[in-house]
């Protein structure tokens, strides 16, 4: 567990976006949340306690003031973003459903639905602005990113060279060069088995200091360098699901939290990558009973949280009920019509 004296910092790049959340098929827009894999776990970080610093090109419209609103509810720190006209602020809607059965489920969609145009999409860091970039922010614990690009591949680098701890979680090899330098680089990948089945085929000769393989509810596997052998760790069974979107997020912020305060990813035992991994999974599981991506922020103060997530663990009670009587977010309800804010962003 992580010494609370001190802030460690995560830097990262990829995915920031701003999430409009909309309950059922003909539902109000509810919520206007950041988002994002690297949005949501920068800023799950900063919420247990880290500096966070979010690398992104966003445009200066509607949707990056609401999605900096809420990053800096978090005390997310926003230096490191660009925001100008050459940038895009990616726009996704998250929607909450139920299936035949009763059964929740969520669907991420990437087009306007009043009218089936695409939504603003994601842009990379540039290469040509690395340096600066670099330059600009501070020597952080852990840089982590989700996307293949230049960019983000040259600062992997330059963040290696100074010590930082790179964590990959790519959501797919279809750049299959770019992925191999990737993992030449990374300390740690997690990725799952549904976005990247053959890792094992293709990779088997990775040289990856710690490996892990999310299988949804199956729980996950790890291996660690030196080793050929897969640990499993089984999941949590939820009750009363309401929305599983963000359960990845939360279990790599997890593991970040507990593993890269203090330690370096040589000086690592099986036990500690055991325990943040259960952790991870726990934080993962307890959000699925709440709705958005990160909804379990908006319900719990993280000292709190962290006390029952130990709990959990420490309980070896592998069921996360859904907790009754906590407050409501507090997230001013949206006013405006899903079609007044994307005919401006």
């Amino acid at each position: 567990m992580m010494n609370v004296d001190t802030k460690p910092i995560c830097i990262g790049t990829g995915l920031v976006a701003l999430d409009v959340i909309m309950s059922g098929i003909s539902g109000k827009v509810t919520q206007f949340l950041a988002g994002g894999s690297c949005g949501n776990v920068l800023t799950i970080l900063a919420y247990l306690g880290w500096d966070s610093y979010p690398i992104a090109r966003l445009s200066n419209n509607i949707a990056a003031e609401l999605l900096l609103e809420d990053l800096h509810r978090w005390n997310v720190t926003d230096t490191l973003l660009s925001i100008n006209e050459t940038g895009s602020t990616p726009v996704i809607i998250h929607r909450i459903l139920t299936d035949r059965m009763g059964i929740p489920k969520h669907r991420f969609e990437f087009r306007n639905p009043e009218d089936g145009k695409h939504l603003p999409a994601y842009k990379p860091c540039l290469a040509k602005d690395v340096h600066k970039i670099y330059q600009t922010g501070p020597r952080p614990k852990v840089f982590f990113f989700d996307r293949i690009n230049r960019g983000a591949i040259e600062l992997a680098k330059l963040y290696k060279e100074a010590g930082a701890v790179i964590f990959f979680e790519p959501s797919s090899i279809k750049d299959e060069k770019g992925f191999n330098e990737c993992i030449e680089i990374a300390d740690v990948i997690k990725f799952s088995d549904d976005r990247i089945p053959l890792y094992e085929k293709y990779f088997e000769s990775a040289k990856v200091p710690l490996e892990i393989q999310t299988m949804g509810a199956k729980g996950l596997k790890f291996r660690m360098i030196g080793s050929s052998t897969w640990t499993y760790l089984r999941g949590y069974y939820i009750e009363n699901v309401v929305d599983s979107a963000g359960a990845g997020d939360w279990c790599t912020a997890g593991i970040i939290y507990n593993l890269f305060h203090d330690k370096t990813i040589k000086n690592l035992t099986i036990d500690e990558v055991s325990f943040a991994l259960d952790f991870g999974q726990a934080l993962s599981a307890l959000n699925c009973t709440f709705e958005g991506a990160r909804g379990l922020m908006y319900h719990f103060k993280s000292s709190e949280l962290l006390s029952y997530i130990q709990f959990i663990i420490e309980s070896e009670d592998h069921r996360i009920l859904e907790r009754k009587g906590t407050e409501q977010p507090e997230i001013q309800t949206a006013q405006m019509k899903i079609s007044s804010l994307l005919a401006r962003v």
